[in-house]
C-alpha cells in the first residue's frame, strides 16, 4: 500500500494499469506523467497562446481601450489563475488525480456530479468556440488566396478541426505533448510577430488612441465588465488546470508553469488580441493576421493558429472524457467511443458557427458564474480543513460508509455555498444583461463570489459537519473498498 492508502500495485501490473490510469481515473504514478519542467511550461504556453485569449481580448476591445484594457487583462487574469490553480492544481499532482476527484472531499461522491456538468459545459463549449476559429481561419486563408467561397466553409473547418482532434485524443497525452512541441515555437514567433507589426506599422500613440469598437454609454461599466472578464478569464482555465497539474512529475512544475505561463504569457497573449481588435476593429482573431502581416506572413500566421486551436480543442475533449469516467454508465465505455460520444455536443457549432461564436463575451463571463465559488470552496477545503491530506482510497468508495461520502452523497453545506457564491456574482455583475451593481466598483463579481463560497463553507464545515467518518476495516486489518466507483 502506498503513503497515500492506495494500493498501487494491485492496480499496476503491466500496461492495462497504465491504460487504466492514461485514459481513465486511477491516480497516475510519477513515472506514468508526461511532462517534466520544459514539456510543463510549452504545454502550458501552447495551451494558453491557442485558446481563447486572443478572442478575450477581441471582447475586452468592444469596452475598453488600450491602457484600461492591459490594466483589466494582466491583472484579471492573473487574479483568476491564482484563484483556480492554487489548490485545484496542488491536490492533482500531488496525488495523480484528475479535478473531478479532487472535488470529491468537499463536494461528496454524488454532489461532484454538479461541478463535473459545469466542467463539461466549460470544455465542450470552448471546443465549439475554438472549431469555429479554426474554420473562420480556413475560410481566411481561402479569401487571401484570391478563392471566393461561402461561409459552408467555416462549419466544413468546424468538422476538420473535430475530426482532427479526434485523432490526436484517441492516441494519448504523448501525441498532445509531440504537437505542442511542433507548434510552440511558431506560436512565440508569431505573437512577437503580431507585436513588431503593429508597433512598426502603428505605434503605440495610436494603439493608445484607437477607440472601443462597442462600448456602452456608461465608462465606469465598461471597466468594471471588463476587468471581470479578464479574471473570467483566468478562472476558465479550471478546465485545464486539474488535467494538466496531474500529468506533471513535481509541484513546480504544476504550479509555476501554470502562472507563469496560463497566467502571464496568457494575458500577453490577450493583450495583443486587444490591440489588434483596437486597430482593425474586429473581435475576431482570424480577421486581424492578414491586414497586419500581409497576405504571405497573415496565411503562415492563420495557419499556426489554426493547428493550435485544433491541439486546445484535443485537450479540453481529453479532459472532459476522464471527467465522464466518474458516471457509472461511462466507466467501461472504450476509450474510442467516449470521444466519439464527446465530439456530439460541438456539432452544433458547424450548423450555426457565427450565431453561437457571437455568444462568446457571455459565455467567458459566465464561466466565472461557475467556477468562483467552486475554486474558493475547494481553496477553504484542501487548505484549511484537510490541511493539504487526501484520503486517495476514499476518493474510489462509494459505500455510504465512505468518508467522502457524506448525507446520501451529497455534501449540502459546499452545494449551499456554492449557490450563494453564484447568487452574488450574478447580483454584482449579470453577464446576460449586462448590469452592475455599485459595489461592481470596488470588489469584482469573481473575487466576492470567491471569498464568500470560501467563508460559508469553512464555516459551515466548522459548525455542522460533526459526522463520524470511519470506514469499517476488512477482514486482517487490511482496508478495501467495498463499493469501487472506477
Amino acid at each position: 500500500m502506498s503513503a497515500n492508502g492506495f494500493d498501487s500495485e494491485a492496480n499496476r501490473s503491466g500496461a492495462p494499469g497504465h491504460e487504466d490510469s492514461a485514459f481513465g481515473r486511477l491516480p497516475l504514478l510519477i513515472e506514468e506523467r508526461e511532462y517534466g519542467t520544459v514539456s510543463a511550461h510549452t504545454t502550458c504556453f501552447a495551451y494558453s497562446i491557442a485558446t481563447w485569449c486572443f478572442l478575450t481580448g477581441g471582447f475586452v476591445a468592444e469596452l475598453v481601450g488600450a491602457v484600461q484594457g492591459v490594466v483589466c487583462l494582466l491583472a484579471g487574469n492573473m487574479i483568476g489563475i491564482f484563484i483556480t490553480t492554487m489548490a485545484l492544481g496542488l491536490g492533482c499532482q500531488r496525488y495523480g488525480i484528475e479535478q473531478m476527484d479532487c472535488c470529491k472531499p468537499a463536494f461528496g461522491q454524488r454532489g461532484v456530479k454538479i461541478p463535473l456538468l459545469f466542467y463539461l459545459i466549460n470544455m465542450l463549449g470552448w471546443s465549439g468556440l475554438l472549431l469555429v476559429m479554426f474554420g473562420n481561419g480556413i475560410y481566411n486563408i481561402l479569401g487571401a488566396l484570391g478563392f471566393e467561397v461561402g461561409n459552408w466553409v467555416v462549419g466544413a473547418g468546424v468538422v476538420l478541426g473535430l475530426a482532427l482532434a479526434y485523432l490526436v485524443v484517441t492516441h494519448g497525452v504523448h501525441w498532445l505533448s509531440i504537437s505542442n512541441s511542433i507548434i510552440t515555437p511558431g506560436l512565440g514567433l508569431l505573437v512577437a510577430f503580431m507585436f513588431y507589426k503593429l508597433i512598426s506599422d502603428y505605434g503605440w500613440d495610436a494603439i493608445a488612441a484607437a477607440p472601443p469598437i462597442d462600448p456602452g454609454p456608461v465608462p465606469i461599466t465598461n471597466y468594471v465588465i471588463a476587468i471581470e472578464l479578464g479574471i473570467a478569464n483566468g478562472i476558465s482555465w479550471w478546465g485545464g488546470v486539474g488535467f494538466l497539474a496531474r500529468n506533471t512529475r513535481t509541484q513546480r512544475n504544476a504550479i509555476y508553469p501554470e502562472i507563469l505561463q496560463l497566467g502571464f504569457a496568457g494575458s500577453v497573449a490577450c493583450c495583443i488580441g486587444l490591440f489588434s481588435a483596437l486597430v482593425v476593429q474586429t473581435n475576431d482573431p482570424t480577421r486581424w493576421m492578414v491586414p497586419l502581416g500581409g497576405v504571405a506572413m497573415g496565411i503562415l500566421a492563420l495557419t499556426f493558429v489554426a493547428l493550435a486551436n485544433v491541439t486546445s480543442t484535443a485537450v479540453s475533449i481529453f479532459a472532459s472524457g476522464l471527467a465522464m469516467r466518474h458516471v457509472r454508465w461511462f466507466r467501461a465505455t472504450p476509450w474510442w467511443q467516449l470521444m466519439l460520444l464527446l465530439a456530439v455536443p460541438c456539432l452544433p457549432f458547424a450548423f450555426w458557427p457565427q450565431e453561437l461564436f457571437n455568444f462568446g463575451d457571455a459565455f467567458l463571463a459566465y464561466n466565472g458564474t461557475m467556477y468562483a465559488p467552486i475554486s474558493g470552496i475547494l481553496f477553504a477545503d484542501y487548505f484549511f480543513l484537510r490541511k493539504q491530506r487526501i484520503n486517495l482510497r476514499a476518493l474510489f468508495e462509494s459505500d455510504p460508509s465512505g468518508e467522502y461520502y457524506f448525507h446520501r452523497g451529497f455534501n449540502w453545506i459546499a452545494l449551499g455555498s456554492l449557490l450563494l457564491g453564484q447568487f452574488l456574482y450574478i447580483a454584482i455583475y449579470n453577464p446576460a444583461s449586462g448590469e452592475t451593481h455599485p459595489i461592481a466598483q470596488f470588489a469584482p463579481a469573481s473575487v466576492v463570489a470567491t471569498l464568500v463560497a470560501a467563508l460559508s463553507y469553512g464555516v459551515g464545515m466548522r459548525l455542522f459537519n460533526r459526522r463520524e467518518r470511519a470506514a469499517a476495516p476488512a477482514a486482517g486489518g487490511k482496508p478495501r473498498l467495498i463499493s469501487p466507483n472506477i
